[in-house]
């Protein structure tokens, strides 16, 4: 009988611990904003709830750094979570987690998933989506094949991926997609002619397009097309004017142009009233590149098979640091042997 509180207590606590914990959202923000710091809803954790305000339509969760170290905070983003515990808010930003599948929700205006580890967005063709605004930048995502679906869309960001391939009819149904980024990606070719007519802005930057084709390709009111940091040798700028009339920024730099061909693409660019950079500052070039009204080439002979300047050197410091780290280990047992041979 003497243990019946205890008993009683260790129950209590029992059913708490399965019903899961209820989070609050911080207070302070806007009425119709409820943002959650460190919020768990992992495999371990499925029964978490959040109470929050009826007004509430954007949802933001925060991950500490050094907690997201130690604890996982949600392994799927699925009709449960969004649904259920979020009460279907209409924005969605999710920053450093570790979600592997994202399961769009129809009814999201505008999702924000930055660095999530996302590898699978499922979409259902079948279905109609609402989402306007979607980021997806810095995930570990390869097939867009199913993007198609999302034919709301005005800005799609999906920089810093493994995308390699893209389809043309993703784009197809997209019709009113104004900005899109699929920059630091490994695409190699990409056919123009498939992107919106509504674009302004395309940013391409570090993929790995040796060349462009414009024939065909109308793009009438692009302003801004980035190109840096692919393996571009030269660029058809009479194509180019045909097929994007209202452009003024085109991003050129750190691609393996020979100087000559920097020089006359430079100047044809100011004749047309292009920029070729968005540096209002002088930039500084590395030793292999070189610079040409005010932007910063790579030298030719620094690309060997695909592998430019910058890899062989990271390769070469790695093997010396490797090296170092060998060296390191044989003074410590040359030391080790010669204090015992003294102390014998």
């Amino acid at each position: 009988m003497r243990n019946l509180p205890g008993l009683f207590l260790f129950v209590v606590l029992l059913v708490s611990v399965s019903r899961g914990y209820e989070y609050q959202c911080e207070p302070g923000t806007d009425p119709t904003v409820c943002s959650l710091w460190n919020f768990q809803n992992s495999k371990k954790n499925t029964q978490s709830s959040v109470k929050m305000p009826s007004s509430v339509k954007k949802v933001r969760l925060n991950m500490e750094q050094d907690y997201y170290e130690r604890h996982l905070g949600i392994n799927v983003y699925d009709s449960v979570l969004h649904l259920t515990i979020l009460h279907n808010p209409t924005s969605v930003q999710i920053e450093s987690n570790h979600i592997s599948d994202l399961y769009m929700p129809t009814d999201l205006q505008m999702g924000e998933f930055k660095r999530c580890s996302i590898s699978d967005v499922h979409i259902d063709s079948s279905l109609s989506y609402s989402v306007t605004y979607l980021s997806l930048q810095d995930n570990s995502i390869t097939d867009i094949s199913n993007f198609s679906a999302l034919v709301k869309l005005q800005t799609l960001n999906l920089e810093g991926n493994m995308i390699r391939k893209v389809d043309g009819k993703i784009f197809a149904g997209m019709h009113n997609l104004s900005t899109l980024y699929l920059g630091d990606n490994s695409i190699k070719q990409l056919d123009f002619k498939v992107f919106p007519k509504a674009l302004v802005n395309l940013w391409l930057g570090q993929n790995q397009l040796s060349t462009i084709n414009f024939v065909n390709v109308s793009l009438p009111i692009l302003t801004v097309l980035d190109l840096e940091g692919n393996l571009l040798g030269t660029i058809d700028l009479a194509g180019l004017g045909t097929a994007v009339p209202e452009l003024r920024f085109l991003l050129i730099a750190l691609n393996p142009f020979n100087q000559s061909e920097a020089r006359s693409i430079t100047t044809d660019l100011k004749r047309r009233n292009v920029s070729s950079s968005l540096w209002l500052m002088e930039p500084n070039c590395e030793e292999y590149m070189f610079k040409v009204s005010n932007v910063c080439f790579i030298k030719p002979e620094a690309i060997v098979e695909g592998t430019n300047f910058v890899e062989q050197s990271i390769g070469k410091a790695l093997v010396l640091l490797v090296l170092a780290a060998i060296l390191l280990m044989v003074f410590t047992a040359s030391l080790r042997w010669i204090w015992h041979q003294m102390r014998n």
